[in-house]
């Protein structure tokens, strides 16, 4: 007789069927610590999730608003008022008639203190006639704008000198300030003072810095 070795009927099988003792404690064993391990794990898991680091669905993440440097510097264009501003415009209408106009205008330092341009600018001086009927006299012009201003979250500037010289080679500036007058409620491209100014690009820029 074999000692050690204990044989278990088989539950629901034949009569005479029996199922070895040792077999059937492994089999139940390994399933019952199957079980402890997953049971184990899951208590591991959210203890994690309850004291690790803040998970991405527990902390969404939150939309940073843009800073002022992000938002971009416009000008107005066309005249008046504070819609359809642009970045780099081709042109700058300062007002209407026989107002002066800058155009084709080449950019850099677009959105710094000061932004230049190079370009052509057309003057409408008093001529016989109804206004429609002038003739522009046309100039090489630098564009300086200056004076970042900020209206509803929206960057643009309010400064513009237009430099040039004149048929007799005198240097000029003609000077705008883009602004509301007194008893209005749309601004515009108000004209200030005519000067007399540098004779070259690089005498502009100079004076731009004081």
């Amino acid at each position: 007789m074999t000692v050690g070795r204990a044989f278990w009927p088989l539950r629901g099988a034949a009569p005479g069927r029996v199922l070895e003792g040792d077999r059937g404690v492994n089999l139940q064993l390994s399933s019952t610590s199957t079980i402890l391990g997953i049971i184990a794990a899951a208590v591991v898991a959210g203890g994690l999730a309850g004291c690790g680091t803040p998970s991405t669905s527990a902390h969404p993440a939150v939309a940073r608003p843009a800073s002022a440097a992000e938002v971009p510097v416009r000008v107005q264009p066309n005249a008046a008022g504070w819609s359809a501003m642009v970045q780099r415009p081709d042109h700058i209408y300062v007002g209407m008639g026989g107002a002066p106009i800058a155009r084709h205008l080449a950019w850099r330092n677009w959105g710094g203190p000061r932004a230049w341009a190079a370009g052509k600018l057309d003057i409408y001086w008093p001529q016989p006639g109804p206004i429609s009927g002038w003739h522009p006299a046309t100039y090489t012009v630098t564009v300086r704008l200056q004076d970042i201003v900020t209206h509803n979250g929206q960057r643009s500037y309010r400064t513009m000198a237009d430099f040039y010289l004149n048929r007799q080679g005198a240097a000029k500036v003609l000077h705008f300030t883009f602004s509301v007058r007194p008893g209005g409620s749309v601004p515009a491209w108000n004209p200030g003072q005519a000067s007399n100014g540098p004779r070259s690009i690089k005498d502009s820029r100079e004076s731009g810095k004081s």
